[in-house]
């Protein structure tokens, strides 16, 4: 079976670095490929956080420059750096899939074709294949420790649709 090659955002790493849970992430795709302006925003700008140090230790998270600077360009206009640079790296590398959380993000990476999940869509594949038992209590730590906003509605729903309790 070839490597899958999953490029990310910064949200879910530090969603998943906040609850020290990378560990999750790692079981799912064995190696993350980040873009130079995710590095700097979830290492070097959040440098002060515990979770800037857990990413900047996780040695399967490696890092890589876009040679397509244009595209960064167009994207910079609607998304942010290290989204703009997620969704050009992972169209650069042609990724099996790309991290995003932000709708923005997803929409850009829906147009170009490029398959998405969120963080999530990384707890319900966790659970899945077996990485973790329940996804209540590390969505719950998510939402509460790396402020990590969903609806009432989605949070339902994502428990209800995995049989587990609301």
């Amino acid at each position: 079976m070839a490597k899958k090659i999953v490029v990310s955002n910064s949200t879910a790493l530090i969603n998943f670095a906040t609850i020290d849970r990378l560990d999750i992430l790692q079981a799912l795709f064995k190696e993350l490929i980040i873009p130079e302006a995710v590095w700097d925003e979830t290492v070097l700008k959040a440098a002060r956080y515990v979770s800037a140090k857990r990413i900047r230790e996780a040695h399967w998270i490696k890092t890589k420059n876009i040679h397509d600077r244009n595209l960064v360009n167009l994207l910079t206009g609607k998304l942010d750096a290290g989204e703009a640079e997620a969704v050009a790296l992972a169209l650069e590398m042609r990724s099996d899939l790309v991290l995003l959380d932000e709708s923005p993000a997803r929409e850009a990476a829906k147009k170009l074709g490029i398959h998405f999940t969120g963080t999530i869509g990384c707890l319900i594949m966790a659970k899945r294949s077996g990485i973790i038992e329940s996804i209540k209590p590390v969505l719950h730590r998510i939402i509460n420790d790396a402020k990590f906003w969903i609806s009432k509605d989605l949070y339902r729903t994502i428990l209800i649709d995995q049989q587990e309790k609301p």
